[in-house]
């Protein structure tokens, strides 16, 4: 398990430019199956048009607002909402005025993120919308994978969503009580970044602290759970990167010795 804490979520570093935080690529995690990093954009900044010929990628707005710049339109971007782009497509985003504008940004694929394409033109696609889908009842992917309480999850980006082949993009809830006992993925990494509440990241080793801003990064096949804090409800997004869904990261849950 790897423990990075997101910049933007620190009060001191409100005085520093806006810019890019690389949480996981290549250079800091060399056996990673994708890259994720935070980039903040100052109010009325905008991204670039740019392509990525050989990556997929899920932009995920964790805070303040703005337009993702589709062809010929606006789609405009609260908390919590995001784009999905499959490889080759436009991405550019602007952000309101007088207010910073916080993104996760998820890679999936081989091209390096880093290597991107200038896209000045509309044309080739502009990826789509993401937009959550409950998980519940005992047919869905984690009521028939079991080993969790008090968790609700939503799905935002997956092969049956959007049709990613090798990124996950999620928010989980636990109320007050709400865990999720050791369980591992055997074919993908998985993130976990805490956006409020807070709790204990469970190991085999013992608890590991994490506090909003906190992201925990999980290598396939280490064993990982999570608790929230007594009294607490704690959201997240999480994902895989590797895999398109649940089903093709795979789920195993640890079984308790007797």
């Amino acid at each position: 398990m790897i423990r990075r804490t997101v910049a933007a979520w620190n009060e001191s570093a409100r005085q520093r430019t806006a810019g890019v935080q690389w949480l996981v690529n290549r250079e800091l995690v060399p056996e990673a199956l994708g890259m994720l990093m935070v980039q903040e954009l100052s109010g009325g900044a905008r991204l670039p048009p740019h392509s990525l010929p050989g990556a997929e990628s899920v932009t995920f707005l964790l805070s303040g607002k703005g337009d993702w710049l589709a062809d010929g339109s606006a789609w405009q971007l609260t908390p919590g909402e995001g784009v999905f782009n499959p490889p080759g497509t436009r991405r550019a985003f602007e952000t309101e005025k007088d207010r910073n504008a916080v993104l996760l940004v998820v890679y999936g694929g081989t091209n390096d993120p880093r290597n991107a394409l200038p896209h000045a033109v509309n044309g080739g696609g502009c990826g789509c919308r993401i937009s959550r889908t409950a998980d519940h009842g005992k047919h869905s992917p984690l009521g028939e994978a079991g080993g969790f309480i008090d968790m609700g999850v939503h799905w935002l980006a997956t092969s049956q969503t959007v049709g990613t082949r090798s990124v996950v993009v999620a928010t989980s809830t636990f109320t007050p009580g709400g865990s999720h006992q050791l369980h591992r993925h055997p074919n993908a990494d998985e993130f976990f970044l805490v956006l409020q509440g807070g709790g204990q990241h469970l190991t085999k080793d013992g608890p590991v602290r994490l506090n909003p801003g906190d992201l925990a990064y999980i290598p396939a096949g280490e064993w990982h759970g999570f608790q929230t804090d007594p009294g607490v409800t704690t959201r997240t997004v999480y994902g895989y990167l590797g895999a398109g869904s649940l089903a093709q990261a795979g789920y195993e849950l640890l079984e308790e010795e007797t």
